[in-house]
């Protein structure tokens, strides 16, 4: 296995400010190393992935459905490449899902327009976002959101979401498989 950073370091490298491509790159191979070997360990956490990864897919054409209306008008674009990062528990995610996450333009600014950003909006799969994309509701968009019937139970599904990526992260950390390199 790679060498590690202790398990405590490893796991503040969670938020994406502290990211730096060597940083991210040992990360991206130490999290698919830690899924290859340690496949049986890792398996509530990726059924927990999985069902995440469903729920999100359930509640995607809802959200569509808004930001098609709002986002187009809207003059503050929030899809900025602080939100386009992959996070420490996006990490765990995305190999749990066996996928590897695309690289991030690190040459970016965090207010840039996110990199998958399009002129007709994300190029990527909701259900494979960062968090930080995923997670966040501009006031407009969350306003817009409430006043549809459906807004109840998008709000249940995307609270079980929510619990699940808890589940998961917390799963992957008590497999204490991250020690000291």
């Amino acid at each position: 296995m790679t060498n590690l950073p202790n398990r405590n370091s490893f796991f503040l490298l969670g938020n994406q400010n502290t990211w730096d491509i060597n940083t991210y790159t040992c990360a991206v191979k130490t999290f698919g190393e830690i899924f290859h070997a340690h496949a049986q360990t890792m398996q509530s956490v990726t059924q927990f992935a999985q069902e995440v990864y469903r729920g999100v897919r359930e509640v995607s054409p809802f959200i569509e459905c808004i930001t098609r209306e709002v986002c187009p008008s809207c003059k503050d674009v929030c899809c900025i490449n602080k939100h386009g990062f992959y996070n420490f528990e996006d990490l765990i995610y995305m190999h749990a899902l066996g996928l590897r996450p695309p690289p991030p333009d690190f040459m970016k600014k965090e207010t840039d327009p996110c990199q998958f950003l399009s002129p007709t909006g994300c190029i990527m799969e909701r259900s494979v976002r960062p968090s930080g994309c995923n997670w966040y509701f501009c006031d407009s968009l969350f306003d817009s959101m409430e006043t549809r019937s459906e807004y109840q139970a998008f709000d249940e599904a995307f609270g079980r979401i929510a619990e699940l990526w808890m589940k998961m992260a917390s799963e992957f950390r008590n497999a204490g498989i991250l020690l000291a390199g």
